[in-house]
C-alpha cells in the first residue's frame, strides 16, 4: 500500500475513517498497520525500546516510566492500557529518529498473543511485575501464563536488559529463561533494587527508602498505597536500564500523578475523596484496596464495589467473603450490579444499615451523592467496561445522564461523546414508585395487617399481552390461589390485592401493577401503607434456570439474575424473604431468553405450566410457613 494512503488512514477521523475502512476492509487496513509498524521498527536506530508484563500493575510501570525518562530525553507509549497488537503498532508509528525511548505494555490475556509484538518491537528491556490470576480462564494454569509472560525475556538480546520481581517466585524464576542481564527488585534481601521503610497511610502518598548497592535513597511518591511497590520498583529498574541513576529516577518519580482509574483520588467541590480503582476488578487485587482503605486516616470510610472480574466458580460465595471482609474495614460498603444481591448473606444482624446494595449505578450513584460529606473516603473498585463507577462522580455536578448498563466501551465516561445523553435508567430511584393514594374505595383494602398475616406475592407484568407467559407464571400461581379461595381482586393505583382466609391462616395476595423490573419500589411502598415486613412474604416468581415446570423453595438468597427479584430486595435491603420458584426453562437451546420470557407458552408446554401452577399454589399455601 502507497505510505501516504497509510498515513492518510492514521490520521483519519471520524466518517473519512469509517469510508476507508469499508472501502479496503479490515484486514487490509490491519496487514497495512503491521506492515508499515514493521519497516518503521527497522528504521530506528537510537530509541530504547522498553515493554512491561505482568498480571497487574503494568500501565502504571509503563506511565511512571515514561515520566521518569521524560525528564532525560523525548519518547512516547502505548495509549492508556490499550495493549493489543494493532495499538502498539500505532504508538511505535509515533516513534521519531531523535526519540531516545518507547515503552509499551504487552497483553498477556491469552495463550500466543505475545507473539506478534514482540516481533515487531524487539525491546532490550523487558519488565514484569507479578502474576497474578488475570485470564486464568484463557490458560490452562497459572503456569501457563508464566510461559506466556516469559516469552519477553526470551526476546530480549545478551546485550539487553530483563527487570524481575524478585517477591514473586514465579517472575523471579523467569530469569533462567534469559540471556540478559538481570536486575531483581522487590522487598526480599536479595534483591539488586530492594525497598525499604514502605508506608501509605492516607492521606500520605507511598513512600519509601530505594537500596540499590551501596546507594540509599527517599522516594516519594504520588500513588495510593503499599501494592504499588512492584510498580515503582520496576518502572526505576527500567529507567536504570535505559541510563537513569538513582538520584534522577527519586527526583522524577516524585512529579508523575497516579494514572487514571488506578487508585486515582479525585476530590470534589464538596470536600469528598474518591479513590478511583475502576478500570478492572480481578478478585485477587481486592485484598490491597481493602488493606489501603484499613490504613487510611478519614472521617467516614466508604467502599464501593461494582462488578468483580475472573472471580472463578461459586461466584455468589465469593461476593458474600468480599462483603464480609469490606465491612471489616468500612463504615459502609456498597455492592452493584447483577451479582450485588449475593452480598445480602454478608449481612450482620443489627448493622444491617452498613451493607447496601443496588443493582443499577444510578441508583447506587443517587444514594451515595446523598449521604456523602466533607472528609469522607470513598473507595471505587469496579470494572469500567461492566460498569462505569466513574459516572457516581460525574453525578456529583451533574454532568453525565447516560445510565446504561450495557455501554460496553472500553474509555472513561469523562471522555465519551454520549455521557450528557439521556439513556438507560434515567429515572430517580426515589420518583420510581407511584404515591399510593388512599380513597374511601380502597382503604378497607389497605388496612394494616397483623404480625401473623402471610402476604404471598406472584411477580409479573400487568396488561393482557403478558398472560401465560414464563415472566407471568408468578400471577398466575397467586390468581389460581385467589379462585381457590374464592377471592375477589380489588384493584388499587398500584397493585390488585386479595385477602381472605385458609385453614385458620390470614393471607394477602397482591400483584403490583408495575413492569416486572422496577416492582421493588411500588411494593416496599405498599409493606409501609399496609405495615407488613419482608417475613411476613413469599415471592413466587419464574427461574429459568430451573427445568420447565419444577418447583423449588428457598428461604432466602441473592437475586439470582431475576431483575424483579433484584428490584424488590434492593427497595427493602434484605433478602429475607422466603421464595417459591417455577421452572420455566426452554426446552429448546439456543433461545433468546429476553423474548422467551414474554412469549405465551406452546401448547405443550403450557399444560406442563398449569401443572405446576397447582404444585406452586399448593406450596405456597401449606409449604412456605416451614421455611
Amino acid at each position: 500500500m502507497p505510505n501516504s494512503l497509510f498515513k492518510l488512514m492514521l490520521r483519519a477521523r471520524g466518517a473519512l475513517a469509517w469510508r476507508l475502512h469499508r472501502l479496503l476492509g479490515d484486514r487490509v487496513v490491519y496487514g497495512a498497520l503491521l506492515a508499515a509498524a514493521r519497516h518503521w521498527r527497522r528504521a530506528m536506530r537510537k530509541p530504547v525500546f522498553i515493554a512491561v508484563a505482568g498480571s497487574a500493575g503494568k500501565t502504571t510501570a509503563k506511565e511512571l516510566m515514561l515520566g521518569m525518562l521524560s525528564h532525560q530525553g523525548r519518547g512516547v507509549g502505548n495509549v492508556g492500557s490499550f495493549n493489543n497488537i494493532e495499538e502498539i503498532a500505532k504508538a511505535l508509528l509515533r516513534v521519531r529518529p531523535s526519540h531516545h525511548f518507547f515503552v509499551t505494555e504487552l497483553s498477556e490475556d491469552r495463550p500466543g498473543v505475545m507473539d506478534q509484538p514482540l516481533a515487531l518491537l524487539r525491546p532490550s528491556v523487558g519488565i514484569v511485575t507479578v502474576l497474578g490470576d488475570d485470564h486464568l480462564a484463557s490458560f490452562e494454569s497459572r503456569d501457563a501464563i508464566a510461559m506466556e509472560m516469559g516469552k519477553l525475556l526470551v526476546a530480549l538480546p545478551a546485550t539487553g536488559t530483563a527487570v524481575l520481581n524478585a517477591d514473586d517466585p514465579a517472575v523471579l524464576a523467569m530469569a533462567a529463561n534469559t540471556a540478559a542481564k538481570v536486575i531483581t527488585y522487590g522487598k526480599s534481601p536479595s534483591a539488586d533494587l530492594r525497598a525499604e521503610d514502605i508506608r501509605s497511610t492516607w492521606p500520605e502518598r507511598l513512600q519509601l527508602t530505594l537500596v540499590h548497592g551501596s546507594d540509599r535513597m527517599k522516594v516519594e511518591t504520588q500513588l495510593c498505597g503499599t501494592h504499588w511497590v512492584p510498580s515503582v520498583l520496576g518502572a526505576i529498574g527500567g529507567a536504570l536500564a535505559a541510563g537513569m541513576t538513582l538520584e534522577e529516577c527519586a527526583a522524577a518519580i516524585a512529579t508523575v500523578e497516579s494514572f487514571e482509574g488506578r487508585m486515582q483520588p479525585v476530590v470534589t467541590a464538596e470536600g469528598v475523596t474518591f479513590i478511583r480503582d475502576d478500570f478492572k476488578a480481578p478478585l485477587w487485587t481486592l485484598d490491597a484496596c481493602f488493606q489501603f482503605m484499613r490504613d487510611a486516616i478519614a472521617k467516614r470510610k466508604i467502599v464501593v464495589i461494582g462488578e468483580l472480574q475472573e472471580v472463578g466458580p461459586r461466584k455468589a460465595e465469593k461476593y458474600v467473603k468480599a462483603a464480609l471482609a469490606s465491612q471489616e474495614i468500612a463504615d459502609l460498603s456498597i455492592f452493584i450490579g447483577p451479582w450485588a444481591s449475593s452480598a445480602f448473606k454478608a449481612q450482620r444482624r443489627g448493622n444491617e444499615g452498613r451493607l447496601r446494595i443496588f443493582s443499577h449505578v444510578r441508583d447506587a450513584s443517587a444514594y451515595i451523592n446523598s449521604i456523602v460529606e466533607k472528609g469522607d473516603l470513598v473507595l471505587l473498585k469496579g470494572a469500567n467496561k461492566q460498569d462505569h463507577l466513574f459516572r457516581i462522580i460525574l453525578a456529583g455536578s451533574n454532568d453525565v445522564a447516560c445510565w446504561r448498563d450495557d455501554c460496553g466501551r472500553q474509555e472513561f465516561c469523562n471522555v465519551c461523546p454520549d455521557r450528557l445523553r439521556p439513556s438507560g435508567l434515567a429515572i430517580p430511584r426515589e420518583n420510581t414508585a407511584t404515591p399510593l393514594i388512599a380513597t374511601n374505595e380502597v382503604e378497607s383494602t389497605y388496612a394494616p395487617l397483623d404480625g401473623k398475616e402471610e402476604v404471598i406475592i406472584g411477580l409479573g407484568n400487568p396488561g393482557p399481552q403478558f398472560d401465560n407467559t414464563p415472566h407471568n407464571v408468578g400471577y398466575a400461581v397467586v390468581e389460581r390461589i385467589a379462585a381457590s379461595m374464592g377471592l375477589d381482586w380489588q384493584t388499587t393505583p398500584s397493585a390488585c390485592i386479595a385477602r381472605g382466609v385458609h385453614e385458620g391462616q390470614a393471607k394477602c395476595l397482591v400483584k403490583i401493577s408495575t413492569a416486572m423490573n422496577m416492582i421493588g419500589p411500588e411494593f416496599k411502598l405498599l409493606s409501609e401503607k399496609m405495615n407488613f415486613g419482608p417475613h411476613q412474604c413469599v415471592l413466587v416468581f419464574d427461574d429459568l434456570d430451573l427445568p420447565l415446570g419444577s418447583i423449588r423453595m428457598r428461604k432466602s438468597g441473592s437475586a439470582g439474575g431475576h431483575r424483579g427479584v433484584a428490584s424488590i430486595l434492593e427497595a427493602f435491603q434484605t433478602d429475607a424473604f422466603r421464595r417459591i420458584k417455577v421452572g420455566v426453562r426452554p426446552e429448546t437451546l439456543g433461545v433468546n431468553r429476553v423474548d422467551y420470557v414474554v412469549t405465551a407458552f406452546a401448547v405443550d408446554a403450557q399444560k406442563t405450566i398449569d401443572a405446576a401452577v397447582d404444585a406452586a399454589k399448593y406450596s405456597a399455601l401449606n409449604d412456605a410457613r416451614a421455611l
